[in-house]
């Protein structure tokens, strides 16, 4: 039978273990903060050495010892192992892996340990059942209700991915009333059987997450599929006509409008910059270097147009086999009297290589230069 005092330091010694692992994967220097861990690994270990053999100091006796009648089965040893597979596996696979491992690893062992401690607690069975919970359920329910909602929202997540637009508002509908019908039978029915709200609620649970599964299995709809392929939310279209994607929903209006370097406007066939602290329009806008700036665009035009900044050479894109596209950055189309704005970050100073300018779509000669330093 191993003392108590083996047991804690055996439990310090595999947690330093698991921390030079994962120092392995973290710090980039490890000469100092390994040894310090070595030395703590070997000093615990010799600890639980001289504690085994010395039993606590403790004296055997011939009384006889009724703490085994006590001790009640336990998974923790096997969810223990568990979080050791998943460890080295994760040595080899990915440090995500490894670290689910490790939170695995050092849950079991608390809870091993506590069960340990429980059993102990006295030679009456419920109490030290109810000691064990009163120190334990506080730090479990939160963090399984917490698992669990993550859960069911990532696999009603996947359902949503899946299913057409109409289907999806259709399961909203039915899903919330279905909440709410159990909010309502659980309020009407106080004293109902503990296993029925139970069962209620597994079932439910169980509905969705096998759901997600199915849904995860089967993939996103089809134009998910394709607009993640096309990339149509992810690169601006800064051609004078209108975009099916880029242009979809534009904004019309500005909520915020701190920290803005200039105000362009395209009026009368002209594009001017109204600078803070200048009177006069300008054709010119000076912007710090790699620091990010923002722009109001404000259409004061009939018809709608849309801001574009050339920010340079043709640049590489990595997505299409290195094919050439223009460095540039736009906004929506914006609509008469709308505006929107435009934030630019150029790192590199502005020069006969460098050229940047801002322009209206479809109407090149319409620009106004921008210096970077």
């Amino acid at each position: 039978m191993f003392s108590t005092g083996f047991k804690y330091f055996l439990g310090v010694t595999v947690v330093s273990i698991a921390a030079l692992i994962m120092s392995l994967f973290v710090l980039d220097q490890l000469a100092i903060a390994g040894v310090a861990i070595s030395m703590l690994i070997t000093v615990t270990a010799l600890l639980a050495g001289i504690a085994t053999a010395t039993h606590d100091g403790q004296t055997t006796t011939s009384t006889p010892d009724s703490s085994g009648e006590l001790a009640t089965q336990s998974i923790w040893p096997l969810v223990s192992g568990v979080g050791v597979v998943l460890l080295a596996l994760g040595l080899v696979t990915s440090s995500i892996v490894f670290f689910a491992g490790l939170i695995v690893l050092l849950g079991a062992l608390v809870e091993w340990m506590v069960q340990s401690w429980s059993e102990r607690a006295s030679k009456d069975t419920n109490y030290n059942a109810l000691a064990r919970k009163r120190l334990l359920n506080p730090i479990e329910f939160p963090i399984l209700a917490a698992l669990g909602l993550g859960v069911v929202i990532y696999s009603f997540s996947r359902i949503m991915l899946t299913v057409n637009k109409t289907t999806g508002a259709s399961l909203f509908i039915i899903f919330g009333a279905l909440v709410l019908v159990g909010g309502v039978l659980f309020a009407i029915k106080p004293n109902m059987k503990r296993s029925i709200g139970v069962a209620i609620c597994v079932l439910g649970a169980l509905g969705i997450v096998a759901g997600g599964v199915a849904s995860a299995v089967s993939g996103e709809r089809e134009e998910l599929v394709e607009a993640a392929a096309e990339g149509h939310f992810t690169h601006a279209e800064c051609g004078p006509e209108a975009s099916k994607y880029f242009d979809k929903l534009a904004e019309g209006t500005l909520s915020l409008r701190s920290s803005v370097s200039a105000i362009v406007v395209y009026q009368d066939g002209e594009l001017i910059a109204n600078i803070q602290g200048l009177v006069k329009p300008q054709k010119t806008l000076t912007i710090g270097r790699s620091i990010p700036t923002n722009i109001v665009f404000r259409n004061a035009t009939e018809g709608e147009f849309r801001l574009v900044a050339h920010l340079g050479d043709k640049v590489a894109d990595e997505s299409t086999d290195g094919e050439t596209h223009k460095n540039e950055t736009c906004t929506q189309l914006v609509a008469p009297g709308a505006e929107q704005s435009l934030t630019l970050k150029i790192s590199k100073p502005s020069s006969a290589k460098n050229a940047y300018y801002l322009y209206i779509a479809g109407a090149e000669d319409k620009k106004i230069e921008l210096v970077v330093p």
